[in-house]
């Protein structure tokens, strides 16, 4: 079950003195290319430079002093990782994060750079996590669940709030890996707005969630394929397939070539970087596959790219 609209605003309160709240920026490019106003969600220059932050830190803060004192366990790709290295550091509470063992080295080091202990696990996310599931039940830790935990979930719909603040939406084109997100984005947006209809996005080889609405329960895909969005790639639980269930219209995937291009443009026109799996809403818009009546508000969750990669990307034709 989603978290309520009640939970939602008081993670926005929870959190307000450490996160920054995010431009909701307008762009002309592809409100031409769309045919309706489109505004983008700068949250790749939100703290830890992704979204993931501020579950994190509503979790956190809604522990007690004795759980935070046994220590924080997660597994991750990257960018949880680093929102819960964040919220510990703020905390003063130790930290302990699994990732895979071809997790990007960039994201890893500044999970470190933020005070956090890192272990590598597992050929992928869902490996990772069972490694760093059984570290806390044997060790007493709490567990800091990416995007299944409520108040992971309600924190994350804070994004919401911030952009129900500012704009009616008619659509909201959001990328989406476990699910926690959309699920908090969702409920937040549709609180005052029931027409607001949410799109999540993802990529074949980082499909579950798809594939999960395909199925009508959660499934798990394409945990062996090789996929440039990370941030995209794992299971997904039952909990939070129902939780998007209930607040998603649809699930659309973009082919994952369609993704430099974004990102190239995204740069181009302003400025922003933007990773792989945060790019997808904007791939998605630009191959005119969806109708839209607009506004359309276009989260980008994250900017934690290698440099090496970013620049392959902006240098091609």
């Amino acid at each position: 079950m989603s978290p309520a609209y009640e939970e939602i605003a008081g993670a926005h309160a929870r959190i307000a003195p450490w996160v920054y709240r995010t431009p909701l920026e307008p762009s002309p490019w592809l409100s031409q290319a769309a045919g309706c106003e489109v505004r983008l969600k700068l949250e790749c220059w939100q703290r830890t430079r992704s979204f993931k932050v501020r579950g994190a830190l509503n979790a956190v803060a809604t522990l007690s002093a004795e759980e935070r004192a046994r220590g924080l366990v997660t597994a991750s790709a990257g960018n949880h990782g680093q929102g819960v290295a964040f919220a510990a550091r703020m905390h003063g509470a130790r930290c302990l994060i699994f990732v895979p063992e071809n997790a990007s080295e960039l994201k890893v080091g500044r999970m470190r750079a933020l005070g956090a202990e890192v272990r590598h696990a597992g050929a992928n996310y869902d490996e990772a996590a069972e490694a760093a599931h059984a570290f806390a039940t044997g060790a007493g830790a709490h567990y800091v669940h990416a995007f299944s935990d409520p108040a992971v979930v309600a924190g994350q719909g804070t994004v919401g709030i911030e952009i129900a603040d500012e704009l009616r939406v008619g659509e909201a084109l959001v990328p989406v890996g476990g699910g926690g997100l959309i699920a908090g984005l969702g409920t937040a947006l549709r609180h005052g707005n029931a027409e607001a209809r949410v799109f999540g996005v993802q990529t074949p080889p980082a499909s579950s969630m798809y594939e999960s609405f395909r199925a009508g329960r959660a499934v798990t895909t394409g945990l062996g394929e090789h996929t440039i969005a990370d941030g995209l790639h794992g299971g997904v639980d039952q909990a939070s397939y129902e939780r998007a269930r209930a607040v998603v219209h649809e699930m659309v995937l973009v082919e994952e070539s369609e993704l430099p291009g974004a990102i190239r443009e995204l740069y181009r026109h302003h400025g922003v970087v933007a990773e792989p799996s945060a790019a997808v809403g904007v791939a998605l818009l630009l191959s005119g596959r969806l109708r839209l009546r607009g506004p359309v508000a276009v989260v980008i969750t994250g900017g934690n790219i290698d440099p090496k990669r970013l620049a392959s990307f902006l240098s091609a034709d």
